[in-house]
């Protein structure tokens, strides 16, 4: 027992008795309350006492070292400004004391605990003893035979076992888990405490969770990180690896629990295991109790926890779990998985004989009524013993029925215990005998309440008594449980009124001491709630409440509360923190707590629940148009500050549905309803509410990552880039602090777009859609899974493989609860949604799958390969599989709803199968009963509803229409490009999705296109099944979006929820305004000039030079860019450049747009162009592998340019020219050999040797002398470099690769400050100094800061070190000393005299484009422009 001493931490006290849980007096505060009040004042006196000795104790660093210590153990025991559970009234002062005593010895340890508390987030609630609980141990000398049974499971050589029966039943001892279940009231968790108390005493509880139906006690997310945070505490060694877990991954708070478990808990389990440097080794047996899973929220088919405990049973040695529960499906379900069930005690409590449960009952109720006996000095005989075998059998054997019964008798304040019992007894006979007419399944339990309510009723006076059904009724229906104190303000009762109330309920309600405003109000038992809203038990309309009226009540008094006390800055944090995130307020708990208190808090949690329950009237809209139109967005800056943004878009939409259908069911109320509410001269007002309602769940969907993380900034957010006509945007700006103003980019109204993401690095290889639309599975090249909530993109789970092949295909189960996946090394994967899990893995394929389905009952799966084969399998029997063959690679494979299958393939065909007809058991060939032939591979495939047409996408880009009967083809659909995706609408629409074009939508019966939606193709698209949302990726950029007319109707639909409201009042909704006059999409690319006054802008078939102070379009000129452009500005801004689809290079007059020359020459793409300081000549480097040099002329006569340098096999990727204008720094990879290095030219030689890239690539980096064109230094890289850059001063260089690694090169040799002093001879050395740049992603555009003491990347701002500076030059432009740069989402702004600082957050439609090339990095002050992800120009001022 030592080692398990050692190791779990001893509490100070055991659980208090049943006997000591009877509820004090107002009047007469138990000592437990005493010295918790005691506690609390204490600490709150010498927290900031502290704090002022450790300010002026600097002097000497010991003292103020252990004063900062003191205080770090003392903030611990602080959680939301209350007292911690560690200091409650179970564990008083001793526990304190006796940690504060180690403090000088392990004050690390309590940095990390405190470290912990923070990143885990553990509910202290759901903990043993917490003051939360509403539940006692058992009474003594009850459930004895089911208490040994636990105590043998848990260690069979328990003391305890010498002093109890037998078992009740023989558990085994090697069972991980004991599942103890049992029906509502039949004592459960009365019996889980005693254990957990008797455990914990011993030094053998590491973790408890008490599940209860509000707040997080009830999310199945925070059972393990709780867990967690105990075992922390308990074990230094368990902490200290749980501490390395949560600093590569600091987010595993907010994961699924499947990912919990295994971060958490596991992983952290096996590093104690295997240290064999940690002195304390694992006892055999730590007990983990999880009470009540049934009361958590979890609508799996089967219980999410179970599953996780499934999938790592047999890593979490050493530790056992008791789980209590009511038998539910889901969780029995859990129980009957292979891992579980053999790893598996189960308990039932109805297998136990009644005698003995009777027995116990009896035991109670005489000892209970023998203390009412003595508390209230009645005779000896009280109660007589038919009284007390009355109660017994009315009891049913339900343990609650006892202990209700025997709180209303030994009411205090009621002072009659005959009476009660008496009345109690007749109460219950009654119902006994309507037992066969009563419809209610608990007769006598309900006569028990009714008997409590009306003897409660009965004591009240007339005002309380009116009170009592309304308070009642929010307890039982609110979203979690509350204070009295938060209970008066809620209801907006006078102080204390809860208090006077609900003393009369004591039988029913756990109610806190006087002096505690935080301990919410317990409910007995979860059947008095359902009593007291079904017209069926409780017959008394007196009592009874009717959940659509109090609902409104509750919203009501919501709503209220949202419209006095929300306001801008909530917390007061000072003006320089407006850009910081909410991590990094100062004091944030602290202020949270003053400034957020719990009926504010619960207002903006819950306010939309309990509207959408209610019965929308008059009062009610009223104060939902105050919110909307004043505190919406205080209402989001308050859900940010409480982390609890998630669930904000659900929340908007179930009210904007729930005001939609409240007046499509009226119809006859609207006019009237509306006049009422909003009277103005005689005719109805118009209202923003619908409106404003759609634009903040728009903005949510946009600007989640913002709204979630910065509360403050997000109001500049949301005025910066929010459409121009919208009235949120209007809102904002009224209260938003920002000097920026963005000229160009902006949208008139919310685009088609819903929410963009990029994705981390890695490509998007497979989208689609979960059957119910709300998640969305999106698969990368690195075989990773990454599961998104579809209303926000924000990440959910990943599920990850031990493979990273790409996955090409994804499918839903039709139950959504399974994934099915398809990778390049011919595996299909069988994945569970809920845990991350793989459940089975298919190795049959002999090459690349590419596409897989399920059949729409879920019993069958396909896969398809381009190994030549399609292979089905029952999901029923997984090992017996059916070939089909094909006579090339099958790309598609789907099955159609009449239970038949169809596969495309690049033999140009679409094979039609039976799988009805398929013989299991038989090696047979099969044959397809359809062969749909056409003229190029067929990619795509997809069937109509009814299974009577059948759509073919084409690699030629035609979608080819059959009917699936006979196949006889109907039509064809021309489009521009690969098809790479169909899916038929029920409307009879086709949805098609292109690899090079728009996505389409097409109206099958007459050919014609419907719409289009996004401006390019995609690498990856999935469909929806609501016929609206789309989600389709480029590279590493996922987008979902709506179809362009459905987002107009949603947003009439939505600005209309209120019915006909706002077509009454004769108002017009923004957004289905058209834009006006945005520039064009697909922007190729952007120049500023040397003035900063001008933007040359590229688009595909046209120039526009943009004026940056207004944004304005000054000039367009015609051009045909081709797919890859170069711009450029001569020095002064006379002159401006662009290549063309000629290849060429042209030059126009800036102030007239004059035509004035191209050079030709080129015979591929442009990859980059600029002129010289005397503006005579313009260098360019191209794809086909030269750097050249043309002449500007005074006409539009195309003129060649002279080649400087050439190499055929190469292609020059980056290019940079030297501000002497002597020397090009050039980039370029080199096919199926390395490049040449033998030339006499050459003054210094590569520093390694050649790298064979990726594709047979050979990356080198050249220095050329632009006189002779010579090269005179050349250097071999692994990578592509992306992006080269000079100094100001010549000697130094910098080269950007695609991998975001930076080099730094001293050219002091090649090229010596000093151009009198005469160069070395050679050999010559270019040292290379890789730099610390924080940047993984290509680098697409670098230079030096204008003092040359950092280097700027297009998302990064890295300091050099000083020995590697060039040299400062004598001018440097002041005016461009502040300079920006884009990382971690944010724009960042930093003088070259200051540290960087947050500028503003960009939104993911509004990042810069991955591989733009123009120079968006630095700014003069004034502004900055890039291309945006959506292809669009950005100007942002004021920067």
């Amino acid at each position: 027992m030592d080692s398990v001493r050692k190791y779990v931490k001893r509490r100070a006290s055991p659980a208090p008795s049943a006997s000591s849980s009877r509820q004090p007096t107002d009047t007469q505060p138990t000592g437990d309350s005493q010295g918790k009040e005691l506690a609390k004042k204490g600490l709150n006196h010498l927290i900031p006492a502290l704090k002022v000795m450790k300010e002026v104790s600097s002097a000497c660093p010991q003292l103020q070292l252990a004063v900062g210590a003191f205080l770090i153990v003392l903030e611990a025991y602080k959680v939301d400004g209350v007292i911690a559970v560690e200091v409650a009234v179970h564990q008083g002062f001793n526990a304190v004391n006796s940690r504060l005593d180690k403090a000088h010895h392990n004050q690390n340890d309590y940095l990390y605990i405190l470290a912990l508390h923070r990143s885990l987030r553990p509910v202290v609630e759901a903990l043993l003893f917490s003051g939360s609980s509403v539940h006692v141990q058992c009474h003594e000398n009850t459930r004895k035979e089911v208490l040994a049974t636990l105590c043998f499971w848990l260690r069979p050589d328990d003391p305890r076992l010498t002093e109890l029966p037998t078992p009740v039943v023989s558990a085994l001892s090697d069972r991980s888990i004991l599942w103890l279940h049992a029906l509502a009231g039949s004592g459960k968790s009365t019996i889980a405490l005693t254990v957990a108390g008797w455990w914990e005493k011993d030094g053998l509880l590491g973790a408890s969770f008490f599940c209860a139906r509000d707040g997080d006690r009830s999310n199945i997310n925070c059972i393990f990180r709780t867990i967690a945070y105990q075992l922390a505490l308990c074990s230094p060694a368990f902490r200290e690896h749980l501490t390395k877990v949560l600093e590569t991954t600091p987010d595993l708070y907010s994961s699924n629990p499947t990912r919990q478990l295994e971060k958490l808990i596991v992983e952290p389990l096996e590093a104690v295991r295997a240290d064999a440097k940690s002195e304390i080794t694992l006892p055999t047996r730590i007990a983990i109790v999880i009470d009540a899973l049934d009361e958590c929220k979890d609508d799996a088919a089967v219980s999410t926890i179970l599953k996780s405990l499934a999938l790592y049973i047999a890593r979490l040695s050493p530790l056992k779990f008791l789980i209590t529960s009511r038998p539910e499906v889901n969780i029995t379900r859990g129980f009957l998985r292979k891992e579980l069930d053999k790893n598996t005690e189960v308990l039932a409590l109805n297998t136990i004989p009644k005698d003995l449960t009777q027995r116990d009952i009896t035991l109670f109720l005489r000892s209970r009524l023998a203390e009412t006996k003595d508390n209230f000095d009645l005779d000896a005989s009280w109660p007589a013993p038919q009284q007390l075998d009355n109660l017994v059998s009315l009891s049913e054997l339900l343990f609650i029925f006892a202990a209700a019964a025997a709180r209303y008798i030994d009411d205090e304040a009621e002072r009659d215990p005959k009476g009660r019992l008496t009345s109690l007894l007749d109460a219950g006979n009654a119902a006994a005998a309507r037992r066969g007419t009563s419809t209610s399944p608990f007769p006598i339990l309900d006569a028990l309440y009714t008997q409590v309510l009306e003897t409660a009723a009965g004591r009240l006076g007339d005002t309380l008594r009116d009170q009592l059904k309304l308070v009642l009724g929010t307890i039982v229906l609110a979203e979690q449980r509350l204070s009295p104190t938060t209970l008066d303000a809620l209801l907006d009762l006078s102080a204390g009124t809860v208090r006077r109330v609900l003393p009369v309920l004591s039988a029913i309600l756990t109610i806190p001491d006087c002096k505690d405003n935080t301990t919410p109000i317990g409910i007995i038992h979860l059947s008095f709630p359902n009593f007291l809203v079904d017209p069926s038990r409780c017959t008394d309309q007196s009592f009874l409440v009717r959940p659509r009226t109090h609902h409104c009540h509750i919203a009501f008094r919501c709503l209220s509360i949202m419209n006095l006390a929300l306001k801008y800055n909530i917390l007061g944090v000072a003006s320089e923190h407006d850009r910081v995130l909410n991590s990094e307020i100062p004091d944030l708990p602290a202020k949270l707590s003053q400034n957020i208190p719990a009926t504010l808090e619960y207002a903006c949690r819950y306010w939309m629940r309990h509207l959408c329950e209610a019965d929308v009237g008059e009062d009610l809209l009223t104060a939902l148009e105050e919110f909307c139109k004043c505190h919406l967005l205080h209402w989001l800056e308050a859900l940010s500050l409480l982390g609890c943004v998630d669930g904000a878009v659900e929340a908007l939409q179930s009210v904007q549905t729930c005001l939609k259908a409240s007046f499509l069911e009226r119809p006859h109320q609207l006019c009237n309803t509306y006049t009422t509410v909003y009277p103005q001269t005689q005719s109805m007002r118009v209202t923003d509410v619908p409106s404003l309602l759609y634009d903040c769940e728009r903005a949510v969907r946009a600007y989640y990552p913002i709204i979630s993380t910065s509360a403050m900034h997000m109001y500049s957010t949301i005025a910066l880039f929010a459409p121009l006509d919208t009235p949120i945007r209007r809102l904002a700006a009224a209260t938003a602090q920002s000097s920026l103003a963005i000229r160009v980019g902006l949208e008139n109204t919310w685009s088609d777009t819903l929410v963009s993401r990029v994705i981390d690095r890695r490509s998007i290889s497979a989208l689609t859609f979960s059957p119910d639309g709300i998640y969305v599975a999106c698969a990368k090249e690195n075989g990773t899974i990454q599961l998104l909530n579809a209303h926000t993109g924000a990440e959910l789970q990943i599920l990850s493989s031990h493979s990273d092949k790409p996955i090409f295909r994804l499918s839903f189960s039709p139950t959504g609860k399974e994934l099915l996946s398809g990778s390049d090394d011919g595996t299909v994967d069988l994945w569970d949604v809920t845990t991350g899990a793989i459940l089975n893995t298919w190795k049959t394929h002999s090459g690349w799958v590419y596409s897989v389905a399920w059949s729409l009952d879920g019993t069958l799966a396909a896969s398809a390969s381009d190994d030549k084969t399609v292979r089905v399998w029952r999901m029923a029997s997984p090992e017996k599989m059916v070939v089909l063959q094909h006579g090339d690679w099958v790309r598609n494979v789907i099955f159609a709803q009449d239970g038949g299958l169809l596969s495309g393939s690049r033999d140009q065909t679409c094979k039609v199968w039976d799988t009805r007809s398929i013989e299991w058991d038989t090696e047979a060939d099969i044959k397809p009963i359809q062969t749909l032939q056409h003229d190029s591979w067929v990619m795509a495939v997809a069937v109509s509803s009814d299974s009577r047409l059948v759509a073919c996408g084409l690699d030629n880009g035609e979608i080819v229409l059959w009917t699936k009967s006979d196949g006889q083809r109907v039509r064809i659909l021309q489009g521009k490009s690969s098809v790479i995706s169909l899916a038929f609408y029920p409307s009879g629409l086709l949805a098609a999705a292109y690899e090079y074009s728009p996505i389409t939508l097409w109206d099958v019966s007459t050919g014609a296109l419907m719409k289009s939606a996004g401006n390019v193709g995609a690498w990856a698209a999935a469909f929806a099944s609501d016929s609206v949302h789309i989600a389709h990726s480029t590279d590493n950029q996922l987008h979902i979006d709506l179809w362009p007319s459905e987002l107009k109707q949603n947003a009439t639909r939505t600005t209309s929820i209120a019915g006909k409201l706002e077509q009454l009042a004769g108002h017009t909704s923004v957004e289905n305004q058209e834009p006006r006059g945005n520039p064009p999409t697909s922007l190729r690319a952007a120049a500023t000039s040397p003035t900063r006054n001008l933007i040359l802008a590229v688009y595909e078939g046209e120039l526009q030079i943009y004026e940056t102070s207004t944004g304005r379009c000054m000039r367009t000129i015609k051009h045909s860019s081709g797919g890859y452009s170069s711009p450029a500005w001569s020095p002064t801004g006379r002159l401006f450049a662009c290549t063309g689809k000629d290849h060429a290079v042209h030059v126009w007059k800036a102030d007239t747009g004059e035509l004035v020359g191209s050079l030709a020459g080129h015979s591929d793409y442009v990859t980059g162009v600029v002129f010289t300081r005397d503006e005579q000549y313009v260098l360019s480097a191209s794809f086909d592998g030269t750097l050249r040099r043309g002449t500007i002329g005074q006409n539009e006569q195309q003129s060649s340019s002279t080649i400087l340098f050439q190499e055929d096999s190469d292609r020059i990727w980056a290019f940079a020219v030297s501000s002497d204008g002597r020397w090009t720094l050039s980039a370029s990879i080199r096919f199926d050999s390395p490049p040449d290095t033998s030339s006499a030219d050459l003054l210094a030689p590569p520093s390694r040797q050649p790298v064979k890239g990726d594709y047979r690539r050979y990356p080198a980096l050249r220095l050329h002398d632009v006189t002779t064109g010579h090269v005179v230094w050349i250097e071999h890289h692994p990578s592509l470099i992306s992006s080269v850059a000079f100094s100001e001063d010549c000697t130094r260089a910098l080269a950007g690769n695609e991998e975001g690694e930076v080099f730094l090169y001293d050219l002091t040799q090649l090229i010596p400050p000093d151009p009198a002093v005469s160069r070395s001879p050679p050999p010559l050395a270019v040292p290379e100094h890789k730099l610390s740049v924080r940047q993984t992603q290509a680098i697409d555009g670098l230079s030096f800061s204008p003092n040359g003491q950092a280097v700027i990347t297009d998302r990064a701002y890295t300091s050099i070190p000083s020995e590697l500076q060039p040299r400062p030059t004598r001018n440097t432009d002041r005016s461009l000393t502040a300079i920006c740069f884009y990382q971690d989402d944010w724009l960042w702004h930093i003088n070259l005299d200051s540290d960087p600082r947050r500028l503003c957050w960009i939104p993911p439609l509004f990042c810069r484009h991955e591989g733009s090339k123009e120079s968006s990095s630095t700014a003069n002050g004034q502004f900055i422009t890039y291309t945006s992800l959506q292809g669009t120009l950005v100007i942002i001022e004021g920067v």
